[in-house]
Parts: structure tokens; sequence; C-alpha cells
């Protein structure tokens, strides 16, 4: 099952940044995701740097604050005109389009190397799409060029299998693979990891979580009574309080070069 972003439309634009306490709009909680960019982006001077799902613009407006060469065209990729209707920055080109579907030939030209970036994107394609959206994010990357994203991962199969029940349960279908499973994938579509990290989680509060996804309230108690059941020794996943729960989403970085298929 994939997932339909239309779900989420009621969040998008001015209220997209008051979403997970800010966490999608809070310089510190994109710093380490921003840095490494920075780092591949002053090493190889890409000739454009497009955010895949890069919604108001966010990411991209803290490059250029970081210092990004002026040189480098930006385009922000997203499906939401309330998102794109945000992204402002004169030096930002915003462009309709998803993952999926996106081309190369619409970004830059024929000349020149393109970085991909992307920030919380992969989960939307469900357990049966990331493996596609993958191979097509390689398909339009030259070999030699820096795909860099920001994705829910689990370090542990346990993790990641409680957060997609809970997913499942809300009628959601978002996937999370474990960092295993996750690598494999990006290794079979054409990348080289070269390195990974885990920047801070984003905190899923139940209330948010049942505004957000349109969750019944009936519902919402059985997901946290099973919860309270299966993930009691997991602090590190779920926090509970006399009214609902906290559910931890956990992110790693991967910077990921495109390299020959044969």
């Amino acid at each position: 099952m994939s997932y339909d972003i239309k779900r989420e439309a009621h969040v998008h634009g001015k209220l997209w940044a008051k979403q997970a306490a800010g966490f999608f709009s809070d310089p510190n909680m994109a710093r380490d995701y921003v840095a490494a960019i920075m780092r591949l982006a002053l090493k190889h001077n890409p000739s454009a740097i497009a955010d895949l799902g890069g919604g108001t613009g966010f990411v991209l407006e803290q490059l250029i604050a970081a210092g990004l060469a002026e040189n480098i065209k930006l385009v922000n990729i997203d499906t939401s005109d309330s998102q794109l209707a945000m992204c402002q920055n004169p030096r930002i080109t915003p462009m309709k389009g998803t993952l999926e579907s996106f081309r190369r030939v619409n970004i830059m030209g024929e000349t020149g190397s393109l970085m991909l970036i992307s920030r919380s994107v992969l989960q939307y394609g469900g357990i049966l799409k990331q493996k596609p959206w993958l191979n097509h994010v390689r398909s339009q990357m030259k070999p030699g060029e820096w795909f860099v994203h920001q994705s829910g991962c689990e370090a542990d199969v346990e993790g990641a299998l409680a957060l997609d029940v809970l997913f499942e349960q809300m009628g959601v279908g978002k996937w999370v693979p474990h960092k295993e499973a996750f690598v494999r994938l990006l290794v079979q579509a054409g990348f080289e990891v070269t390195d990974d990290f885990t920047v801070p989680a984003v905190e899923m509060a139940s209330e948010e979580l049942a505004v957000r996804y349109g969750v019944a309230p009936d519902v919402m108690a059985q997901i946290e009574a099973d919860l309270r059941r299966t993930c009691s020794n997991r602090p590190d996943l779920v926090k509970f309080a006399s009214s609902g729960f906290v559910f931890q989403f956990p992110y790693r970085v991967f910077l990921c070069k495109a390299v020959s298929s044969g």
C-alpha cells in the first residue's frame, strides 16, 4: 500500500512550520543534515541541487544561510501547491513534481553535475514503492553524483516493526525499514553508501497524530493500549503520559554516491 499525500494536505503551507513541535522548521534539528550537504557541495561544486519533496524550501534556505556558493542552482520539487507557495526565496526555483516522477532534464541542461537531496520523504512510498523510487532517483543521476537524504530508518528490526505497526493501525501506508534492509535497497539501486549517521528523532504526539491523519478517538485509544502492552520496555521508542503517548520517529542521514552499474 502506498500513501496518499493528500491526506496530510490540511497541514501544508502556513501550518507546516508548527507540525511536530516545529521540527521541520527548526535550524537546530536540520543542522547536521545541512552540514553533510554543505561538505559535499564544497568538495564537488555541483551545478544544481534539487530537493525532492522539499516542501516549503526550508532546507535549501538553510544551505543559502550556510554560505552555499551562489553559482549553484537550487530547485525545490514538491507535489503540494500549498507548500510550494511558501517557497519565496529568489534563489530557489519551485517546481511541482514528485520524487518518483521528476526528470533531470527539467532541472538542468545536458552538461554539469547534479546533487539530489531529500528529507523525510521515502517513507511515503510504503513497503512496495521505496525500491522503485530509489531506482528512479538513480536513473536520473550520473555516476559520481550524490544523493544525500534524511530518511526514516530504525537501527533494529523490533523498533522498525513497532513503528510500522503503528502506521498500519492508523491506516497510514508509510513504511520505515531497519538500517540493514535500507542499505541493501540503496546498494541494489546503484548507490555506494559512503557514510550514515543518526539525527534527532521527531516526536509524534498521539494528539497530533489523530488530527494529522484523521484517526478516530476509539482507534487511537486501542493503539495506545497496544503500545503500552508491546513497547513498555522501549522508552527509546515510546513515552507514555497520563493521557496519550509520544512515539519517537527515527531518522538517519545517508550519503549516497551513484556508481556505475557495470
